[in-house]
């Protein structure tokens, strides 16, 4: 008798040794249906298998295991990994013979029952406790006030308590009227009390929203925040948005609240969670949703204000310092920013300036001489040269014959220009002298006095800190669109020239 209770207890026990699937709770017992397969090594052999479209590939059986099981790195360093043998077909057993009757895997059994949706417990919100009710400073007036009232209204005891010290009906009666005066003062008292309380209260929320445009009050603040130098400016592009993107969905910010919130983002460079912060009852997810939808939108806006002029124009709009230089058509320059260092090697490679020794995102700038941004070209990797940019812009189609470019020693582009009849007006190189002659010397000193004016372009673009700042790598699909904003921005702010430098 004994025997069989211990046979069945020692059935019933439960072992330590449980499957490694995430939710599966089988454990080892000595039923013989119920098997566990250790998981394959990461030495083992690769095997053959067919994928979904019939076309067969070499696995590694570890690897696969982990996907359909969904084990983790951190699972996978365990050395006892088991799974339940009711994770696999019976056509991924091999058949068991007389002497030996435990079940054994085929060499490319793979799992493929009862797999796990997920490996991380999801646990269900709880809910949030009520908050207790605060004993403030005025709930404790209101209270003892409410307290007194009733106890000279209702409690008898007190009431035959002051009856029974009374000597006479003369001092009763005075007594009676103390306490109904006692009795009309709490009850005032009271009443006031509940409309500060409720004062308070108001106060107390109207405080806590306030929006950040109440806050950029003048011309100096917006200009400061956003880069746009008038609200005339910025109301414009509200409309022009409006007309081109209409939008009758609802906002938990209006549409100036999110045009300034990437205005400020370009001029600040600041985190979306110190935007959160700005803009009231928005998210960081939210600033960053709204920050990538609205840039190709501004982009599309602000495309129209960078515009190749006529020669006519420019002619018009020539200042002193290009006397010399009448048929310059445009000033080139090229800007590098600088860049997060990217994932990819071969972006990596693309995306290194030797010149800046840093990973740079290169544009290529053009000027009219009246100082107005003509041209900007996509962005490219530092490792590009200015020549080869200059080649794929297609910039030498825009021009004609007599027409002429301005450009630094960096740009080695005789050979293209040569095609189509373009002069180049560039510093003079030294070469094998030991000093400029004189006429160099003057042609290079007036070719800076006209030059210098791109790099006060490239400077004014730099002051908006999102290019000061290491351009991030996940908006690196954003670049050119921004370029694109700021450089129309710079062409509607006030001009590098002042009117004394224009001819009369």
């Amino acid at each position: 008798m004994t025997s069989k209770s211990t046979k069945t207890k020692r059935q019933k026990k439960k072992s330590n040794n449980y499957c490694s699937v995430f939710g599966c709770c089988s454990y080892y017992s000595t039923n013989e249906d119920i098997s566990f397969h250790l998981i394959p090594k990461s030495n083992d052999p690769k095997v053959l298998l067919k994928n979904k479209w019939g076309q067969e590939e070499l696995v590694d059986r570890r690897r696969m295991w982990a996907i359909l099981l969904r084990f983790s790195k951190e699972a996978l360093l365990k050395k006892h990994i088991v799974v339940f043998s009711k994770h696999f077909t019976s056509e991924d057993f091999l058949p068991s013979g007389q002497n030996n009757k435990r079940k054994r895997l085929k060499p490319m059994a793979i799992p493929s029952q009862n797999l796990p949706k997920s490996s991380v417990l999801l646990h269900s919100p709880k809910k949030r406790s009520y908050p207790k009710n605060k004993c403030s400073p005025i709930n404790q007036l209101e209270s003892e006030c409410e307290l007194h009232v009733l106890n000279s209204d209702g409690d008898e005891s007190c009431l035959e308590f002051v009856g029974q010290t009374m000597p006479d009906d003369s001092n009763e009666n005075d007594h009676v009227n103390t306490l109904e005066c006692n009795v009309q003062d709490n009850i005032s008292a009271n009443t006031i009390l509940r409309e500060l309380k409720s004062t308070g209260i108001q106060v107390a929320i109207g405080d806590l929203k306030t929006s950040f445009l109440s806050f950029i009050d003048t011309v100096k603040k917006l200009n400061t925040m956003t880069g746009i130098c008038s609200f005339e400016i910025l109301n414009e592009i509200i409309a022009l948005h409006m007309t081109y993107f209409p939008d009758k969905r609802q906002h938990t910010l209006c549409l100036k609240e999110r045009i300034v919130m990437v205005f400020v983002k370009f001029k600040q460079g600041l985190s979306f969670a110190i935007l959160s912060i700005l803009f009231n009852d928005f998210s960081a997810e939210s600033c960053r949703l709204t920050y990538n939808s609205l840039i190709p939108q501004l982009a599309y806006i602000f495309k129209s204000l960078i515009y190749w002029p006529s020669r006519q124009e420019n002619l018009k709009n020539t200042p002193h310092c290009f006397e010399q230089f009448k048929d310059v058509r445009v000033v080139l320059d090229c800007t590098e920013i600088s860049l997060q260092r990217p994932k990819c090697l071969t972006c990596r490679i693309k995306c290194y300036s030797n010149y800046k020794s840093t990973f740079t995102l290169k544009f290529l700038i053009g000027i009219s001489p009246g100082g107005l941004i003509t041209y900007i070209s996509k962005p490219y990797g530092g490792r590009a040269s200015d020549k080869a940019i200059f080649e794929q812009s297609n910039l030498i189609e825009l021009m004609q014959k007599p027409d002429a470019v301005m450009v630094d020693k960096g740009f080695l582009i005789d050979d293209i220009c040569k095609k189509k009849y373009i002069t180049i007006i560039r510093p003079p190189f030294l070469k094998n002298q030991k000093q400029f002659s004189m006429e160099d010397a003057l042609l290079s000193k007036n070719i800076a006095k006209a030059r210098v004016h791109i790099e006060r372009i490239n400077q004014r673009i730099k002051t908006f800190n999102i290019f000061c700042h290491t351009f991030p790598w996940a908006h690196i699909h954003l670049a050119s669109d921004i370029m694109t904003i700021i450089g129309g921005l710079c062409n509607i702010s006030p001009p590098i020239f002042s009117s004394d430098k224009f001819k009369k």
